[in-house]
């Protein structure tokens, strides 16, 4: 038995092999072409340093495989209709009333492009992103406890604004791909512009090196004549003491000896962008957030008699820039209204 049981296992593992090498290899492929992106997006020229595929693989394989899990954990797609904004509580939480729906979506030039697209045209539906600001307001309203109404009670209210319809395409799988594929060449551009940033400062401080050596340079040489009456002409300089200088010199040397070496070479910029693609969690975040909702989107506490139904939200967080909740949408073409009937 426990030989036949042996057979199995190795039968198995053999037949599942090919697989998992297969696998191995797209994986790879995929992590080749997300390096070469990345150096066309940043600097064609980081080509030229040596090793350069094997010193950005690691780090990109990182960034990727946290995109992915970050947009796998974004919620299945919701049917997004007149219908369901009265069956489907998360759909209702969204919107102030079914005309506002209609309205978004016949609004969206991206949406309404898709549907107009010829290679589009048997598509009964269009999948998108859908994103939107979450906002929270507290207010005074009446609440139900048993049978007694109680006025006044202080009740906060969930409501969404600046609804955008983007990325329509003819699958979930499409729409998820494609947000993988946008947060990706935004740490991309985030990378791009640190290093801009770091190539500036330095710059900068460089050009402030230079003014302070040589105003030091005059203030040593008790300058007569020419000297002295060019100093007098920038009065913040004239009263600038050696000491002053010497401090403001040294404040200025620290400051570039704290920034990173070499960026002004290639191997600098490999550097940079190697550490941010390895800490992409450091750039954009996921966060679901549960609310227990009643129908005029009033926040219900545990202990309340009032109706409440839970709803989920996936908000995007690009740190330091904005925060958006975003979720996967299908609507129907036969809920496009008429450009002329959009409100």
């Amino acid at each position: 038995m426990l030989q036949l049981l042996k057979r199995f296992c190795t039968r198995c593992r053999d037949s599942a092999l090919p697989h998992i090498r297969q696998a191995s290899r797209e994986h790879a492929a995929t992590v080749q072409e997300a390096v070469e992106r990345v150096v066309d997006g940043i600097e064609p020229r980081l080509r030229l340093v040596p090793g350069y595929r094997r010193k950005l693989q690691q780090a990109t394989a990182t960034a990727l495989d946290y995109v992915n899990e970050l947009v796998d954990r974004i919620p299945p797609v919701l049917e997004v209709t007149p219908a369901t904004f009265v069956s489907d509580p998360q759909v209702n939480a969204f919107f102030a009333t079914p005309e506002d729906l209609r309205n978004i979506f016949s609004q969206s030039p991206e949406l309404r492009a898709f549907f107009d697209d010829i290679a589009n045209s048997e598509a009964t539906e269009g999948y998108a992103l859908l994103c939107t600001t979450e906002h929270e307001k507290t207010l005074l309203g009446s609440e139900l406890n048993g049978d007694i109404l109680r006025r006044d009670v202080m009740q906060t209210a969930v409501y969404f604004s600046e609804h955008k319809v983007m990325s329509p395409a003819p699958s979930e799988a499409d729409v998820r791909r494609g947000l993988k594929q946008c947060i990706f060449d935004a740490l991309v551009i985030h990378a791009l512009r640190h290093i801009a940033n770091l190539k500036s400062q330095r710059r900068d401080l460089e050009d402030q090196r230079r003014i302070l050596h040589a105003r030091l340079r005059a203030r040593q040489a008790q300058g007569n004549g020419l000297t002295r009456l060019l100093a007098s002409a920038y009065p913040e300089a004239e009263a600038s003491t050696q000491q002053d200088l010497e401090q403001q010199l040294a404040e200025t040397e620290q400051k570039l000896a704290r920034m990173p070496a070499s960026l002004d070479v290639l191997g600098g910029y490999l550097d940079e962008v190697r550490t941010i693609l390895a800490q992409p969690q450091a750039f954009i975040r996921l966060r679901l957030v549960t609310f227990n909702l009643d129908r005029m989107g009033i926040k219900v506490g545990n202990g309340s008699s009032q109706a409440g139904q839970q709803v989920r939200f996936a908000e995007i967080e690009i740190v330091n820039v904005l925060k958006r909740v975003v979720a996967l949408v299908r609507y129907p073409r036969r809920e496009m209204l008429e450009q002329r009937s959009v409100i």
